[in-house]
């Protein structure tokens, strides 16, 4: 690279310790290129491995492990205003959330200095919906289509559920407390064939059961694929939304599930 340039986008991101953001695409699983900052009048050709961007005016950066990158916030602001849609947006800004490297405080004091700029809007619509606790980018996917499309906006995320002796029911990759409505995402990112069979079997049962306590308890669970989310927005928004006013409509008194944290309970790991 040349004297000036930056690594940002996902390679810098991970630099900073975004493991969630590792260059592979979650929709096709192929490796997405590094895209670097040039200082402004320096081009240079795009490859299949590297993407370069001109800067109008320099950026500050810093070296970590003498790698030089963009800073924290302002790669997560730039893969938020640079994402091809809102729910794209979120998914870095979660990322960031759910290591620590940046916390709700920093991404919202940052976007109110930024200066106007094309992708801006879109980086404030997506540090209002970020939230801490979010365990993979479809979950994100689906908390801001439950949110922009149906006005779902109260879903937590990965919040976790006990019986009345204080057993853990499960922990909803989003749930609604008011309407009892628990949304599950149905399988994780799997990156190659090999990571396939006997794991995804395990999970699946563990799914299954999980699934079956809380319902007993008196919650609503509806299961959802990436299909869901990416061929049929359709179907799933009304099979949410029916789920949703069933649990509006429940007999609250059957319910047997709580939220109330029993006091030995330390909290899921980090």
């Amino acid at each position: 690279m040349p004297a000036g340039a930056l690594i940002t986008g996902w390679a810098a991101a991970f630099v900073h310790g975004v493991d969630a953001l590792d260059g592979l695409d979650d929709h096709t699983c192929r490796p997405r290129p590094i895209t670097v900052l040039l200082p402004p009048g320096q081009r240079r050709d795009n490859t299949d491995a590297i993407t370069y961007r001109q800067c109008r005016r320099p950026i500050h950066g810093q070296l970590v492990w003498d790698v030089p990158v963009t800073t924290r916030l302002w790669t997560a602001l730039d893969l938020a205003r640079s994402a091809p849609e809102l729910s794209e947006a979120v998914v870095p800004l979660d990322a960031f959330l759910g290591c620590r490297v940046l916390d709700a405080a920093d991404l919202r004091r940052g976007i109110t200095r930024w200066r106007p700029r094309r992708g801006i809007r879109q980086a404030r619509a997506a540090v209002a919906l970020a939230r801490v606790g979010v365990r993979s980018s479809w979950e994100t996917r689906l908390r801001v289509f439950a949110a922009s499309e149906l006005g779902l906006t109260q879903l937590e995320p990965n919040r976790a559920v006990f019986d009345s002796a204080g057993n853990l029911l499960g922990v909803p990759d989003l749930l609604d407390e008011k309407a009892a409505l628990a949304l599950e995402y149905d399988g994780a990112t799997w990156r190659s064939d090999r990571d396939r069979g006997h794991r995804n079997r395990e999970q699946h049962r563990e799914d299954n059961a999980r699934e079956e306590r809380l319902e007993r308890a008196g919650l609503i669970v509806v299961r959802v694929e990436k299909a869901d989310l990416t061929r049929y927005r359709g179907k799933l928004a009304a099979r949410i939304l029916a789920a949703h006013a069933d649990g509006l409509r429940r007999d609250r008194w059957r319910d047997r599930w709580t939220l109330d944290e029993p006091p030995d309970w330390f909290g899921l790991p980090a």
